[in-house]
Formats: structure tokens, sequence, C-alpha cells
């Protein structure tokens, strides 16, 4: 049996209730600290919504930052995905203790197909669970565990036009990812979605890219579908939050995806009518 409990959370200066698992003992524990949080991107995405957005979310862990955008903006509709079955629950609980009404919840993970798939936890983080297994080298693979069975996953474009019917969104205002690998896969999924206002705000993990399966040459087909692209956020060594060219974005991938050494946040605006071909 899993020990939860909640504590009252200041995010980027919103205030929310969590229900966390006592066993997390990484961003769970930074929940439960009591310190006021930030988020550089999520300061971002604040910068960018606006009224009645539709919102993807990709990697909606115990709900945090679904919350936050619903509650900075709440005319806006968010669909979040949360594969990991204990986040899941957590993050329709917290939902409801909250009061937010306007985010559409699912439990599956987000990619360019529709199956099953196996699915990795980390005994210390909820929020580093991931669909590829850490390489036999990584100083973190003992702590990792794949569940005993495979999870659901899901082409969002197609998933929502199959349950909204003629309600579903036709295109997405933001899109955000944020799930250890996966984040190109999930972009290339929704690129039908994608239309001439859309901003993406993704995690560029090159580590966890190439792990995932996505190649560099992958990476490039669908940065260079973007106008603009900056870093809002870096847990990277001498990488600072500035306006950022493909070509450096791909140099990064190649510094960095053989050995884990951080991360960073990138936000992407769309061509006034991108070629997706």
């Amino acid at each position: 049996m899993h020990p939860f409990t909640h504590t009252e959370v200041s995010l980027n200066d919103v205030t929310m209730t969590l229900v966390t698992n006592l066993e997390d003992n990484i961003t769970g524990a930074e929940f439960r600290s009591g310190k006021k949080l930030w988020s550089d991107a999520l300061d971002h995405a604040r910068k960018v919504l606006k009224r009645k957005d539709r919102i993807l979310y990709a990697g909606g862990h115990i709900g945090s930052a679904a919350i936050f955008l619903a509650k900075v903006e709440p005319t806006a509709m968010i669909y979040c995905f949360e594969p990991d079955p204990v986040n899941y629950s957590l993050l329709t609980m917290n939902l409801v203790i909250n009061q937010v009404r306007n985010v559409h919840a699912f439990p599956f993970a987000a990619g360019k197909k529709q199956g099953f798939i196996p699915f990795y936890k980390s005994d210390w983080d909820s929020s580093d669970h991931r669909c590829a297994m850490p390489r036999l080298d990584d100083a973190d693979v003992s702590i990792f565990h794949g569940i005993p069975y495979h999870i659901p996953m899901v082409q969002p474009p197609e998933f929502l036009k199959e349950s909204y019917r003629n309600q579903a969104p036709d295109s997405f205002d933001l899109i955000v990812t944020d799930t250890q690998g996966a984040d190109f896969d999930i972009l290339e999924a929704c690129l039908p979605m994608i239309g001439p206002h859309t901003s993406v705000i993704a995690e560029y993990s090159p580590y966890h890219l190439y792990r995932h399966g996505t190649s560099k040459q992958q990476v490039e087909r669908l940065l260079r579908l973007f106008s603009r692209a900056e870093i809002v956020n870096s847990l990277v060594e001498d990488v600072k939050p500035a306006p950022v060219t493909v070509d450096s974005l791909l140099s990064f991938y190649d510094e960095h995806c053989k050995q884990y050494s951080g991360y960073v946040d990138i936000w992407l605006t769309s061509h006034p009518g991108p070629s997706r071909k």
C-alpha cells in the first residue's frame, strides 16, 4: 500500500493542495518541503496563454502543472495525459481537491501510434518514469523497474477525434511535453493539430531522446518546421535561457545524447503555415 499525504503547495505564486506519495523522495519531497516553488517553463506558458486556448499536456504527473495552467486561465481547456497508474490516480484526486473543471485527464501515454508499450518506473522519483529503460551503465539503472504489464498508448489527434467527435479540438494553441524522452514522438504525432498560432514548450533531453529511439535526424526534421526556438529553462551548466538556433540544438544533441548531463526546456513557435511533409 502506498502511503499518501496532502500538503499546500505554492507553484509560481499559485497556491494548490496536492496529494503526494510519501515514497517519492525527489519531486514529492519537493512538493512537501514548504518552499515556494518556481518553474521558468510554466512562467513562460502563462505568458503565452490566451482565453479559451486548447492545450495538450503530455506527462501530467500528479497534476501540479495542469492545475497551475487551469487556474491562471480558467477559460482554457487542457487535455492531460499521464500513463503511470499511481500518478494518474493522484492527478485525478488533485483535480477534484482543487476544484479544477477545465482539465480532461487520460490514463494513457501519448505517442505516434495506438497500442500497448512497456513502462519503467523510478523507485525514488515519481516524475522520472519513462518508456525506455536506462542503459546498464547508467548510474540510475538500479532504481528502475518495469511494471508487470504494458500500458496503453494513444495517438492524440485520433484519440480526441474518436472521443469527442464534433466537439474535438481542431488544433492546439499550446503543446506542453515533459515525458523523459517521448517528447518528439508526441510532437510528431500532433503535427496535424499544429496551426499558425501554436506554441510548443518541450523538455529537450538528448540522453532521454536517444534512449527512447529518437534520432538526431528526426529532431532536426521537426525543429525545422518551426520559425523560432528559445531555451526557457536550463539544467545544464553554462547553458542559459536565450533564443537558440536549430544548429545549436543539434550540436547539443550530439554532446549530450550518450551520457546524461541535464536538460533544457525549449519554446517553439509555429510557422504561419508549416509544411509537415
